[in-house]
């Protein structure tokens, strides 16, 4: 399937629930308040190479704390390949119990075909750790697109919080995904490593590198590739100009064997502790 660049930090943490996480010790218990946590609005613009036409997009995702559930929803509308489309995620994240949380989200677009019909992904989460400074996922997931194309996966992260032993706000994560893809069964393995530093409410800078072979992609006009290796680099700065609102700005370099693309992704987010 497709990566969507404006997803990233979405991703390096689980199924857009909020961006990196803060020091994964304070995980262990469940959050008592509630209300909206969390509102972001972005635009993004993408150059592709090999003659294909630029990406644009606008989003907006926005956190909502029910008790021991965090829920999200994102809504994206962009043009790629020429073709125009919009999805609307849910999300919900809850406590389940001392050091356990589970994730699950669903997706779907309006028919486009490099959107999903329906996307489905799952998540375990177990904190660990004499200081509960780790946090292993273990993650399962569904797409189906609006043609024959389906895939499964399965996923395992590791999530480090490194400053009892580095002496400063370093995170550490990686994750390796298998993918099924059909028609065709085809078997695929991709691979992430992400290092972040600094600390929420202040400054956070995020590298991530990510490799592997994809099972399928759209590219617009019924044309799709199959099986192909690529990869992909990502920086994000996520800065707070105040104690309750900031910018990101989002880096983002992906090739293949048939194009690539470069471009940013400019975001506004606002708040509420």
């Amino acid at each position: 399937m497709i990566p969507n660049p404006s997803m990233t930090v979405a991703v390096l943490a689980l199924a857009l629930l909020g961006g990196l996480p803060r020091p994964v010790r304070a995980q262990g218990d469940a959050p008592a308040d509630q209300g909206l946590r969390q509102l972001q609005v972005a635009v993004g613009h993408y150059n592709l190479s090999q003659g294909y036409a630029s990406w644009q997009e606008a989003s907006v995702r926005g956190l909502y704390r029910q008790g021991k559930h965090l829920w999200g929803l994102e809504m994206m509308h962009a043009d790629r390949f020429n073709e125009r489309g919009t999805f609307v995620g849910l999300q919900d994240r809850v406590h389940v119990a001392p050091r356990w949380d589970i994730s699950l989200a669903y997706g779907v677009g309006d028919g486009a075909p490099w959107l999903p019909r329906d996307r489905v992904d799952g998540f375990v989460h177990h904190t660990w750790g004499e200081q509960l400074n780790w946090v292993t996922n273990v993650g399962l997931g569904y797409y189906k697109a609006p043609d024959q194309h389906r895939d499964r996966w399965g996923s395992i992260g590791l999530t480090a919080w490194l400053e009892p032993y580095l002496k400063g706000p370093w995170i550490a994560q990686g994750e390796v995904r298998w993918s099924q893809s059909d028609p065709g069964s085809v078997d695929t393995r991709q691979y992430f490593l992400a290092l972040t530093w600094g600390r929420h409410g202040q400054t956070q800078i995020t590298g991530r590198h990510g490799w592997g072979r994809e099972g399928w992609q759209s590219l617009g006009d019924a044309r799709s590739i199959v099986d192909f290796a690529s990869r992909q680099d990502t920086l994000i700065v996520q800065h707070w100009m105040a104690r309750d609102w900031g910018i990101k700005v989002v880096a983002d370099h992906y090739r293949n064997d048939q194009y690539r693309r470069q471009g940013l992704n400019l975001a506004w987010f606002k708040e509420w502790p």
